[in-house]
């Protein structure tokens, strides 16, 4: 796949912010000429050459305390620039990057790619406070914002303003363009366009960007020196999201893809989130719509494609199993880092899965798993010190991005002097204690079954033939009084729920 990605001849495109005035006259024309396209095509440019000295101090001194601070050094600390890079189908994909102004030193590249937008869109526009969450999502952590990188985000190929289809976990197909031909096509454009960088390149991302960080790692650009799926979405059939060892769960799968789900004809820099409930209560809302089928004729009205796919493959079929990645994570070249949550109600499945597949295939591969007390992305949104009335005796998200995240990345993409990670680092709740393994599972772990017993108690060992009459519960199932997952009205799943 990627001995022909090696031999591709792209056409470049012209930095946004190099030679300023000729780029916005190219830019105009193009959008006059196509229709709306707004890429200046330009003869191959080769980026210019870069100090060889690889940044090893922090590019920003300051401890940045809120949200304007931020902001504020985002400014003053990098510079934008926006491409259209083009895939080796011709396709050209929107991204963005953030590199730092200082050239006395040479910086890595940390890529996210992304199906949610990576707004803000312009090149004189840049994350503020009015966008908290383009703040939050520039770097993986605030530790590595002020550690400098040059940091590349795009939106994934149909989404947003990138062109070509997209395609729900899109099956990687030998031969033809999957999510890991455009990270590899991806990374040999910046290489040659990209000023002041030095030759390595991370790739990161949580829940569904962790996806594309881990098809990153599939015959990866020799470049990819590290990749971080965090959360990652892997098997929507065994796992995650939407269906649990193939239990389908409405409620997420309907939140999500009423609104995620509507087709983009065209590339776009909007995209409206929400779907008028018309109740105060999810539970009420679901208890109401009477068969599966109705969340479509009703409400949906056939306008969602992945919906209807969905629903038109209940088993795990050809469909499903195109779209499992798993066989496909061996021989990975890059270093690992699997990040996941012990109360994530959406992804926990896909981090564990994805390590152990990195893990069986890839012999001798730089693999590393992670396992906090967070929800679903909650070391890089939350402090980490508690899970709805549960604390956990500590901040365990900054522990995670100064001690375990920004490490892995300065040693794999900067060459810092810092231990190699260990397998594993796990959060043992009750002793609310990081521990660190040499293996994972532990050596001295064993596996243990665990027996349902009277009064909601678990067993150690089945019931025998003399008590088994004692040792039983029992419930009412009634499709008309299903049990709530929540003691009070909501719209939203919380995350507390778990």
């Amino acid at each position: 796949m990627n001995s022909f990605a090696s031999t591709i001849r792209v056409p470049a495109l012209r930095p946004t912010r190099h030679q300023r005035l000729p780029t916005i006259l190219c830019l105009l024309l193009a959008t006059v000429a196509c229709g709306g396209a707004s890429s200046a095509v330009a003869k191959t440019k080769t980026a210019p050459p870069a100090p060889a000295t690889t940044a090893s101090t922090p590019l920003i001194s300051d401890a940045l305390p809120d949200e304007k601070s931020i902001a504020l050094a985002i400014r003053a600390h990098y510079t934008k620039y926006v491409h259209r890079i083009p895939m080796r189908d011709g396709k050209r994909l929107y991204t963005t990057v953030y590199v730092p102004k200082d050239r006395s030193q040479t910086y890595p590249m940390l890529m996210c790619r992304t199906p949610y937008s990576v707004k803000p869109y312009g090149v004189d526009n840049y994350p503020d406070v009015d966008h908290p969450r383009s703040l939050r999502k520039l770097a993986p952590s605030l530790a590595a914002l002020r550690d400098g990188y040059i940091f590349v985000h795009q939106d994934v190929r149909g989404r947003m303003m990138s062109e070509g289809k997209f395609v729900d976990v899109r099956p990687i197909r030998p031969g033809k363009v999957d999510e890991s031909t455009d990270a590899f096509d991806t990374v040999q454009w910046l290489l040659q366009h990209v000023p002041a960088h030095n030759g390595r390149v991370g790739v990161w991302g949580i829940s569904y960007p962790g996806f594309y960080a881990a098809q990153a790692a599939v015959n990866a650009h020799p470049a990819i020196k590290a990749v971080s799926p965090q959360a990652p979405v892997t098997d929507w059939f065994i796992g995650d999201d939407f269906h649990h060892n193939g239990a389908f769960f409405i409620a997420d799968a309907f939140g999500f893809y009423s609104s995620f789900g509507k087709p983009r004809p065209e590339p776009t820099k909007k995209m409206t989130w929400g779907f008028d409930y018309d109740s105060g209560d999810a539970y009420e809302f679901f208890l109401r719509l009477g068969p599966v089928a109705n969340a479509d004729t009703v409400h949906l009205k056939g306008k969602i494609p992945f919906w209807k796919q969905i629903m038109s493959h209940g088993t795990l079929d050809a469909f499903w199993k195109a779209r499992n990645p798993r066989p496909h994570y061996k021989m990975a070249k890059p270093a690992i880092l699997t990040v996941g949550g012990w109360f994530d109600a959406e992804d926990l499945f896909g981090a564990l899965a994805t390590y152990r597949a990195f893990e069986t295939q890839s012999p001798g591969a730089k693999n590393t798993l992670v396992m906090g007390p967070w929800a679903h992305g909650g070391w890089a949104r939350a402090d980490g010190d508690r899970h709805g009335d549960v604390y956990v005796g500590q901040k365990t998200s900054p522990f995670y991005q100064e001690k375990i995240e920004l490490p892995f990345f300065q040693k794999y993409l900067k060459g810092a002097k810092v231990p190699a990670p260990p397998e594993a680092w796990i959060f043992e709740m009750g002793t609310n204690i990081w521990r660190r393994y040499d293996t994972w599972p532990p050596k001295k772990g064993k596996p243990r079954t665990y027996y349902f017993g009277a009064g909601g108690k678990l067993l150690l060992q089945a019931a025998g033939a003399d008590d088994a009459g004692e040792n039983y519960d029992e419930y009412v199932s009634d499709p008309a009084k299903p049990v709530p997952y929540m003691g009070r009205s909501s719209m939203r799943i919380d995350k507390t729920y778990m």
